[in-house]
Protein backbone atom coordinates (compact mmCIF):
# COMPACT_ATOMS: atom_id res chain seq x y z
CA UNK A 1 0.00 0.00 0.00
CA UNK A 2 1.53 3.40 -1.14
CA UNK A 3 1.85 6.41 1.34
CA UNK A 4 -0.91 8.28 -0.51
CA UNK A 5 -3.64 5.94 -0.76
CA UNK A 6 -2.70 5.38 3.64
CA UNK A 7 -3.23 9.17 3.68
CA UNK A 8 -6.50 9.43 2.22
CA UNK A 9 -8.02 6.63 3.70
CA UNK A 10 -6.75 7.52 7.44
CA UNK A 11 -7.68 11.00 6.76
CA UNK A 12 -11.29 9.91 5.19
CA UNK A 13 -11.81 7.17 8.21
CA UNK A 14 -10.67 10.01 10.94
CA UNK A 15 -13.72 12.42 9.36
CA UNK A 16 -15.63 9.79 9.20
CA UNK A 17 -15.37 8.84 13.11
CA UNK A 18 -15.05 12.34 14.69
CA UNK A 19 -18.30 13.88 12.38
CA UNK A 20 -20.53 15.46 14.76
CA UNK A 21 -19.02 12.81 17.81
CA UNK A 22 -17.20 13.88 21.18
CA UNK A 23 -13.90 11.87 21.61
CA UNK A 24 -15.04 8.62 22.88
CA UNK A 25 -14.97 5.58 21.12
CA UNK A 26 -14.09 6.52 17.83
CA UNK A 27 -10.38 7.48 18.66
CA UNK A 28 -10.09 3.44 19.54
CA UNK A 29 -10.94 2.91 16.72
CA UNK A 30 -8.86 5.23 14.57
CA UNK A 31 -6.27 3.80 16.01
CA UNK A 32 -7.38 -0.10 15.23
CA UNK A 33 -8.02 0.90 11.55
CA UNK A 34 -3.84 2.83 11.38
CA UNK A 35 -2.49 -0.01 12.95
CA UNK A 36 -4.32 -2.24 10.03
CA UNK A 37 -3.23 0.21 7.43
CA UNK A 38 0.48 -0.76 8.89
CA UNK A 39 0.08 -4.35 8.90
CA UNK A 40 -0.83 -4.31 5.19
CA UNK A 41 1.96 -1.90 4.33
CA UNK A 42 4.47 -4.17 6.21
CA UNK A 43 3.65 -7.05 4.52
CA UNK A 44 4.61 -10.94 5.91
CA UNK A 45 7.63 -11.56 7.45
CA UNK A 46 8.80 -7.41 8.52
CA UNK A 47 6.53 -8.36 11.96
CA UNK A 48 9.98 -7.77 14.11
CA UNK A 49 9.47 -8.72 17.95
CA UNK A 50 9.32 -5.34 18.66
CA UNK A 51 6.52 -4.28 16.54
CA UNK A 52 4.46 -7.30 17.86
CA UNK A 53 5.34 -5.56 21.40
CA UNK A 54 4.18 -1.90 19.91
CA UNK A 55 1.40 -3.37 18.77
CA UNK A 56 0.17 -5.48 21.57
CA UNK A 57 0.88 -1.84 23.51
CA UNK A 58 -1.35 -0.05 20.86
CA UNK A 59 -4.23 -3.01 21.37
CA UNK A 60 -4.21 -2.44 25.14
CA UNK A 61 -4.28 1.54 25.17
CA UNK A 62 -7.36 0.86 22.49
CA UNK A 63 -9.09 -0.86 25.00
CA UNK A 64 -8.39 1.12 28.04
CA UNK A 65 -9.17 4.01 26.13
CA UNK A 66 -12.30 2.52 24.56
CA UNK A 67 -13.59 1.53 28.22
CA UNK A 68 -12.88 4.52 30.29
CA UNK A 69 -12.19 7.41 27.96
CA UNK A 70 -10.03 9.28 29.89
CA UNK A 71 -7.17 11.73 29.44
CA UNK A 72 -4.15 9.20 31.07
CA UNK A 73 -5.40 6.52 28.14
CA UNK A 74 -5.91 8.95 25.66
CA UNK A 75 -2.20 9.77 25.84
CA UNK A 76 -1.25 6.19 26.14
CA UNK A 77 -3.03 5.51 22.89
CA UNK A 78 -1.60 8.44 21.13
CA UNK A 79 1.96 7.27 22.37
CA UNK A 80 1.00 3.96 21.20
CA UNK A 81 -0.13 4.89 17.90
CA UNK A 82 2.83 7.40 17.45
CA UNK A 83 5.30 4.79 18.70
CA UNK A 84 4.22 2.06 16.70
CA UNK A 85 4.06 3.99 13.49
CA UNK A 86 7.75 5.19 13.92
CA UNK A 87 8.96 1.89 14.42
CA UNK A 88 6.85 0.21 11.73
CA UNK A 89 8.26 2.50 9.23
CA UNK A 90 11.82 3.47 10.51
CA UNK A 91 12.77 0.60 12.44
CA UNK A 92 16.33 1.82 13.38
CA UNK A 93 15.55 4.84 14.57
CA UNK A 94 15.76 5.29 18.02
CA UNK A 95 13.36 5.44 20.39
CA UNK A 96 15.03 8.73 22.17
CA UNK A 97 14.15 10.86 18.82
CA UNK A 98 10.70 10.55 18.36
CA UNK A 99 9.56 13.07 20.51
CA UNK A 100 11.98 15.45 19.12
CA UNK A 101 10.68 14.12 15.12
CA UNK A 102 7.18 14.34 16.04
CA UNK A 103 7.13 17.74 17.21
CA UNK A 104 9.63 18.84 14.37
CA UNK A 105 7.43 17.51 11.76
CA UNK A 106 4.29 18.94 13.20
CA UNK A 107 5.92 22.79 13.14
CA UNK A 108 6.78 22.18 9.60
CA UNK A 109 3.95 20.76 8.14
CA UNK A 110 2.42 24.09 6.66
CA UNK A 111 5.86 24.51 4.64
CA UNK A 112 6.11 20.82 3.68
CA UNK A 113 2.39 20.65 2.56
CA UNK A 114 3.61 23.10 -0.05
CA UNK A 115 6.02 20.89 -1.61
CA UNK A 116 3.85 18.40 -3.84
CA UNK A 117 6.57 16.93 -5.11
CA UNK A 118 7.53 15.24 -1.67
CA UNK A 119 4.00 13.67 -1.15
CA UNK A 120 2.02 13.30 -4.01
CA UNK A 121 2.68 10.00 -6.69
CA UNK A 122 5.37 11.29 -9.77
CA UNK A 123 3.75 10.57 -12.99
CA UNK A 124 4.85 7.27 -14.77
CA UNK A 125 4.33 6.64 -18.45
CA UNK A 126 1.46 4.11 -18.73
CA UNK A 127 0.54 4.82 -14.80
CA UNK A 128 -1.44 7.07 -14.42
CA UNK A 129 -4.15 6.01 -12.24
CA UNK A 130 -3.24 7.76 -9.04
CA UNK A 131 -2.80 11.03 -10.59
CA UNK A 132 -5.70 10.47 -12.65
CA UNK A 133 -8.06 10.00 -9.47
CA UNK A 134 -7.31 13.14 -7.74
CA UNK A 135 -7.66 15.38 -11.30
CA UNK A 136 -10.90 13.58 -12.67
CA UNK A 137 -12.70 12.83 -9.19
CA UNK A 138 -11.23 14.03 -5.76
CA UNK A 139 -10.61 17.41 -6.75
CA UNK A 140 -13.96 17.87 -8.44
CA UNK A 141 -15.46 16.39 -5.87
CA UNK A 142 -14.06 18.85 -2.99
CA UNK A 143 -15.00 21.43 -5.18
CA UNK A 144 -18.29 21.04 -5.92
CA UNK A 145 -18.96 19.81 -2.03
CA UNK A 146 -17.45 23.30 -0.53
CA UNK A 147 -19.00 25.21 -3.46
CA UNK A 148 -22.78 23.76 -2.47
CA UNK A 149 -22.55 24.49 0.77
CA UNK A 150 -21.12 27.95 0.11
CA UNK A 151 -24.26 28.30 -1.85
CA UNK A 152 -26.31 26.60 0.52
CA UNK A 153 -25.92 29.15 2.93
CA UNK A 154 -26.92 32.00 1.14
CA UNK A 155 -30.37 30.51 -0.31
CA UNK A 156 -32.82 29.05 1.95
CA UNK A 157 -34.61 27.15 -0.78
CA UNK A 158 -31.22 25.57 -2.01
CA UNK A 159 -30.91 24.98 2.17
CA UNK A 160 -34.19 22.78 1.97
CA UNK A 161 -33.82 20.86 -1.22
CA UNK A 162 -29.85 19.64 0.34
CA UNK A 163 -31.80 19.19 3.89
CA UNK A 164 -33.86 16.42 2.26
CA UNK A 165 -30.45 14.53 1.00
CA UNK A 166 -27.98 15.27 3.67
CA UNK A 167 -28.98 14.85 7.42
CA UNK A 168 -27.35 17.33 9.50
CA UNK A 169 -25.10 18.52 7.12
CA UNK A 170 -22.50 20.42 8.47
CA UNK A 171 -20.14 21.68 5.86
CA UNK A 172 -18.02 23.80 8.50
CA UNK A 173 -16.99 20.86 10.89
CA UNK A 174 -16.64 18.47 7.72
CA UNK A 175 -13.80 20.67 6.44
CA UNK A 176 -12.70 21.58 9.37
CA UNK A 177 -12.31 17.81 10.80
CA UNK A 178 -11.15 16.99 7.12
CA UNK A 179 -8.18 19.62 7.31
CA UNK A 180 -7.77 18.19 10.86
CA UNK A 181 -7.57 14.94 9.70
CA UNK A 182 -5.43 15.88 6.61
CA UNK A 183 -2.83 17.43 9.38
CA UNK A 184 -2.24 14.15 11.48
CA UNK A 185 -2.29 11.56 8.74
CA UNK A 186 0.17 13.83 6.47
CA UNK A 187 2.41 14.29 9.58
CA UNK A 188 2.37 10.09 10.22
CA UNK A 189 2.33 8.14 7.15
CA UNK A 190 4.85 11.35 5.48
CA UNK A 191 7.05 11.92 8.15
CA UNK A 192 10.29 13.63 7.27
CA UNK A 193 13.47 13.28 8.94
CA UNK A 194 16.45 15.87 8.15
CA UNK A 195 20.18 14.59 7.84
CA UNK A 196 21.10 15.70 11.05
CA UNK A 197 18.35 13.18 12.75
CA UNK A 198 19.89 10.64 10.58
CA UNK A 199 23.68 11.60 11.63
CA UNK A 200 22.61 11.65 15.31
CA UNK A 201 20.93 8.47 15.66
CA UNK A 202 24.38 6.76 14.06
CA UNK A 203 25.68 8.08 17.56
CA UNK A 204 22.99 6.74 19.50
CA UNK A 205 23.85 3.02 19.11
CA UNK A 206 23.63 0.71 22.42
CA UNK A 207 27.29 -0.13 22.04
CA UNK A 208 30.31 1.55 21.51
CA UNK A 209 32.22 1.05 18.60
CA UNK A 210 35.64 -0.97 18.83
CA UNK A 211 37.50 1.93 17.06
CA UNK A 212 36.41 4.55 19.44
CA UNK A 213 36.49 2.56 22.78
CA UNK A 214 40.17 1.99 21.62
CA UNK A 215 41.19 5.99 20.96
CA UNK A 216 38.04 7.77 22.58
CA UNK A 217 37.23 11.38 21.58
CA UNK A 218 38.22 12.93 24.89
CA UNK A 219 36.63 16.51 25.94
CA UNK A 220 39.50 19.37 26.41
CA UNK A 221 38.86 19.49 29.69
CA UNK A 222 39.81 16.32 30.68
CA UNK A 223 43.37 15.88 28.30
CA UNK A 224 44.44 13.21 30.43
CA UNK A 225 43.20 9.45 31.46
CA UNK A 226 44.45 9.58 34.70
CA UNK A 227 42.88 12.82 35.66
CA UNK A 228 39.51 12.20 34.51
CA UNK A 229 39.61 8.72 36.06
CA UNK A 230 40.82 10.05 39.75
CA UNK A 231 38.27 12.72 39.29
CA UNK A 232 35.35 10.54 38.80
CA UNK A 233 37.06 8.30 42.07
CA UNK A 234 36.82 11.65 44.15
CA UNK A 235 33.67 13.01 43.22
CA UNK A 236 32.14 9.45 43.83
CA UNK A 237 33.75 8.67 47.24
CA UNK A 238 32.32 12.80 47.90
CA UNK A 239 28.82 11.86 47.04
CA UNK A 240 28.96 8.17 48.79
CA UNK A 241 29.86 9.87 51.93
CA UNK A 242 27.58 12.37 51.89
CA UNK A 243 24.93 9.61 51.06
CA UNK A 244 25.70 7.35 53.67
CA UNK A 245 25.20 10.45 56.18
CA UNK A 246 21.61 11.47 54.32
CA UNK A 247 20.34 7.62 54.93
CA UNK A 248 20.99 7.76 58.40
CA UNK A 249 19.56 11.57 59.10
CA UNK A 250 16.38 10.36 56.63
CA UNK A 251 15.58 7.33 58.25
CA UNK A 252 15.99 8.40 61.84
CA UNK A 253 13.63 11.56 60.93
CA UNK A 254 11.35 9.01 59.25
CA UNK A 255 11.09 6.29 61.88
CA UNK A 256 12.30 7.65 64.64
CA UNK A 257 11.14 11.21 64.99
CA UNK A 258 7.50 12.56 65.20
CA UNK A 259 7.47 15.94 64.32
CA UNK A 260 6.34 17.40 61.30
CA UNK A 261 3.33 16.80 58.34
CA UNK A 262 3.68 13.18 57.48
CA UNK A 263 1.67 13.99 53.90
CA UNK A 264 4.50 16.61 53.40
CA UNK A 265 7.37 14.68 54.72
CA UNK A 266 6.37 11.76 52.31
CA UNK A 267 6.22 13.66 49.63
CA UNK A 268 9.15 16.41 49.89
CA UNK A 269 11.89 13.39 50.33
CA UNK A 270 10.54 11.35 48.06
CA UNK A 271 10.78 13.98 45.43
CA UNK A 272 14.34 14.34 47.10
CA UNK A 273 15.12 10.59 46.16
CA UNK A 274 14.27 11.19 42.38
CA UNK A 275 16.33 14.39 42.07
CA UNK A 276 19.42 12.71 43.92
CA UNK A 277 19.20 10.12 41.54
CA UNK A 278 18.72 11.40 38.34
CA UNK A 279 21.35 13.71 39.09
CA UNK A 280 24.05 11.11 40.08
CA UNK A 281 23.23 9.30 37.20
CA UNK A 282 23.53 12.15 34.88
CA UNK A 283 27.29 12.13 36.83
CA UNK A 284 28.02 8.72 35.91
CA UNK A 285 27.24 8.71 32.72
CA UNK A 286 29.09 11.95 32.17
CA UNK A 287 32.64 9.66 33.49
CA UNK A 288 31.25 6.55 32.35
CA UNK A 289 30.52 8.18 28.31
CA UNK A 290 33.16 6.45 26.90
CA UNK A 291 37.21 5.90 27.72
CA UNK A 292 36.39 4.82 31.20
CA UNK A 293 34.43 1.97 29.98
CA UNK A 294 37.41 0.27 28.61
CA UNK A 295 39.95 1.59 31.39
CA UNK A 296 41.45 -1.30 33.17
CA UNK A 297 42.77 0.81 36.12
CA UNK A 298 39.11 1.96 36.87
CA UNK A 299 38.42 -0.91 38.80
CA UNK A 300 38.18 1.14 42.00
CA UNK A 301 35.74 3.87 40.14
CA UNK A 302 33.81 0.81 39.16
CA UNK A 303 33.46 -0.34 42.60
CA UNK A 304 32.69 3.21 44.01
CA UNK A 305 29.61 3.86 41.39
CA UNK A 306 28.64 0.26 42.55
CA UNK A 307 28.60 1.51 45.84
CA UNK A 308 26.63 4.24 45.22
CA UNK A 309 23.99 2.32 43.58
CA UNK A 310 23.47 0.18 46.48
CA UNK A 311 23.03 3.25 48.62
CA UNK A 312 20.52 4.74 46.49
CA UNK A 313 18.36 1.37 46.37
CA UNK A 314 18.56 1.25 50.08
CA UNK A 315 17.33 4.80 50.25
CA UNK A 316 14.57 4.09 47.80
CA UNK A 317 13.99 0.73 50.08
CA UNK A 318 13.31 3.21 52.55
CA UNK A 319 11.10 5.34 50.95
CA UNK A 320 9.01 2.53 49.86
CA UNK A 321 8.70 1.19 53.67
CA UNK A 322 7.76 4.70 54.89
CA UNK A 323 4.88 5.08 52.29
CA UNK A 324 3.71 1.73 53.25
CA UNK A 325 3.24 2.84 56.62
CA UNK A 326 1.86 5.95 55.46
CA UNK A 327 -0.92 3.82 53.41
CA UNK A 328 -1.60 1.79 56.29
CA UNK A 329 -2.13 4.68 58.83
CA UNK A 330 -3.94 7.12 56.65
CA UNK A 331 -5.58 5.21 53.24
CA UNK A 332 -4.58 4.79 49.75
CA UNK A 333 -4.73 7.63 47.36
CA UNK A 334 -3.50 8.74 43.71
CA UNK A 335 -0.44 10.18 44.99
CA UNK A 336 0.38 7.36 47.17
CA UNK A 337 -0.07 5.06 44.03
CA UNK A 338 2.50 7.62 42.22
CA UNK A 339 4.87 7.45 44.70
CA UNK A 340 5.20 3.82 44.41
CA UNK A 341 5.05 3.96 40.76
CA UNK A 342 8.14 6.43 40.81
CA UNK A 343 10.27 5.14 43.36
CA UNK A 344 10.10 1.45 41.75
CA UNK A 345 11.13 3.64 38.65
CA UNK A 346 14.04 4.93 39.91
CA UNK A 347 14.85 1.54 41.33
CA UNK A 348 14.41 0.11 37.72
CA UNK A 349 16.68 3.05 36.28
CA UNK A 350 19.29 2.07 38.99
CA UNK A 351 19.86 -1.95 37.60
CA UNK A 352 19.85 -0.10 34.34
CA UNK A 353 23.18 2.00 35.12
CA UNK A 354 23.86 -1.32 36.82
CA UNK A 355 24.08 -2.83 33.66
CA UNK A 356 25.23 -0.51 31.15
CA UNK A 357 28.49 -0.06 33.71
CA UNK A 358 29.27 -3.60 34.33
CA UNK A 359 28.42 -4.53 30.24
CA UNK A 360 29.87 -1.05 28.97
CA UNK A 361 27.13 -0.06 27.20
CA UNK A 362 26.72 3.61 25.60
CA UNK A 363 24.41 6.87 27.61
CA UNK A 364 22.10 5.99 24.51
CA UNK A 365 21.43 2.62 25.52
CA UNK A 366 20.29 4.06 29.35
CA UNK A 367 18.14 6.45 28.16
CA UNK A 368 16.37 4.24 25.08
CA UNK A 369 15.78 1.90 27.64
CA UNK A 370 14.50 4.57 30.31
CA UNK A 371 12.20 5.85 27.82
CA UNK A 372 10.36 2.22 26.37
CA UNK A 373 10.19 1.32 30.52
CA UNK A 374 8.62 4.70 30.68
CA UNK A 375 5.95 4.38 27.82
CA UNK A 376 5.37 0.53 29.12
CA UNK A 377 4.49 1.75 32.34
CA UNK A 378 2.17 4.61 31.06
CA UNK A 379 0.69 1.76 28.57
CA UNK A 380 0.09 -0.46 31.39
CA UNK A 381 -1.09 2.26 34.27
CA UNK A 382 -3.76 3.51 31.61
CA UNK A 383 -5.44 -0.24 31.36
CA UNK A 384 -5.32 -0.11 35.23
CA UNK A 385 -8.77 1.51 37.33
CA UNK A 386 -7.20 3.29 40.49
CA UNK A 387 -10.31 4.24 41.26
CA UNK A 388 -11.95 0.98 42.01
CA UNK A 389 -8.56 0.06 44.02
CA UNK A 390 -7.77 2.82 46.02
CA UNK A 391 -11.85 2.49 47.22
CA UNK A 392 -11.88 -1.18 47.84
CA UNK A 393 -8.43 -0.44 49.99
CA UNK A 394 -9.98 2.25 51.75
CA UNK A 395 -13.05 0.25 52.37
CA UNK A 396 -11.75 -2.74 53.79
CA UNK A 397 -9.08 -1.44 55.96
CA UNK A 398 -9.94 2.08 56.96
CA UNK A 399 -12.75 3.11 59.42
CA UNK A 400 -11.66 6.50 59.47
CA UNK A 401 -12.21 6.93 55.47
CA UNK A 402 -12.35 10.39 53.57
CA UNK A 403 -16.21 9.93 51.73
CA UNK A 404 -15.86 13.14 49.89
CA UNK A 405 -12.10 11.81 48.00
CA UNK A 406 -14.12 8.83 47.56
CA UNK A 407 -17.37 10.03 45.99
CA UNK A 408 -14.97 12.69 43.70
CA UNK A 409 -13.55 9.53 41.96
CA UNK A 410 -14.53 8.24 38.79
CA UNK A 411 -15.78 4.76 37.86
CA UNK A 412 -16.38 3.22 41.53
CA UNK A 413 -19.38 3.81 41.68
CA UNK A 414 -20.30 0.08 41.52
CA UNK A 415 -18.28 -0.55 44.21
CA UNK A 416 -19.80 2.21 46.23
CA UNK A 417 -23.14 1.32 45.83
CA UNK A 418 -22.59 -2.15 46.42
CA UNK A 419 -21.02 -0.85 49.90
CA UNK A 420 -23.04 2.25 51.17
CA UNK A 421 -26.76 1.73 49.44
CA UNK A 422 -28.73 1.10 52.13
CA UNK A 423 -27.46 4.49 53.87
CA UNK A 424 -29.65 7.39 53.95
CA UNK A 425 -26.77 9.62 53.61
CA UNK A 426 -25.57 8.58 50.27
CA UNK A 427 -28.76 9.10 48.33
CA UNK A 428 -28.12 12.56 47.16
CA UNK A 429 -24.91 11.21 45.58
CA UNK A 430 -26.50 7.90 43.87
CA UNK A 431 -29.31 10.19 42.72
CA UNK A 432 -26.66 12.14 41.09
CA UNK A 433 -24.62 9.31 39.86
CA UNK A 434 -27.57 7.98 38.25
CA UNK A 435 -28.53 11.05 36.19
CA UNK A 436 -24.69 10.95 35.41
CA UNK A 437 -25.04 7.61 34.10
CA UNK A 438 -27.75 7.92 32.25
CA UNK A 439 -26.30 11.24 29.99
CA UNK A 440 -23.20 8.79 29.44
CA UNK A 441 -25.30 6.18 27.85
CA UNK A 442 -27.46 8.44 25.52
CA UNK A 443 -24.08 9.37 24.20
CA UNK A 444 -23.48 8.09 20.42
CA UNK A 445 -21.91 5.10 20.54
CA UNK A 446 -18.91 6.54 18.36
CA UNK A 447 -19.07 9.68 21.42
CA UNK A 448 -19.69 7.05 24.15
CA UNK A 449 -17.26 5.32 26.37
CA UNK A 450 -17.36 1.31 27.43
CA UNK A 451 -17.18 1.38 31.16
CA UNK A 452 -21.34 3.11 31.48
CA UNK A 453 -21.99 1.59 28.45
CA UNK A 454 -21.56 -2.06 30.16
CA UNK A 455 -22.88 -0.83 33.89
CA UNK A 456 -26.10 -1.83 35.29
CA UNK A 457 -27.98 1.35 35.61
CA UNK A 458 -31.03 -0.68 37.24
CA UNK A 459 -30.26 0.69 41.16
CA UNK A 460 -30.21 4.37 39.28
CA UNK A 461 -33.77 4.12 38.40
CA UNK A 462 -35.16 3.35 41.61
CA UNK A 463 -33.86 6.80 42.30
Amino acid sequence: MKKIIALLLGTCAFTALFYHQDTGINFSLLAIFIWILLLVRAGKGKHTPSFRALSAALLLSALSFAWYGDAFSFFALYFSVLATGLHARFPRLKPVLYPLLVAWNYLSFVFRVFFFSYWLPKTKKGNRPGKRFIALFLIPAISGIAFTGIYAAGSDLLARILGRFYIGFDLFSLLLLTALGFFFMFNYWLLWIPREALRLNQRLEDHFCSEKAKTPARPPAFPDPDTERKSGEISLIVVNLILVFFIFIYNYEQFFSGAGSLSREVHQRVATIIISIVMAVGLLMFYFRSALNFDPQAKLLKRLAFAWMGLNAILVLSALLKNSEYIFRFGLTYRRIGVYIFLLLSLTGLVFTYLKIKHRRTNAYLANTMLRVFFGTFVICSAVNFSWLVTACNIRFHKDRDIQYLQDMPYNHRLLYKTYHRDPAWQPYFKAQAGHIRTEQERSFLSSRLYYRFMDNEHSQRH
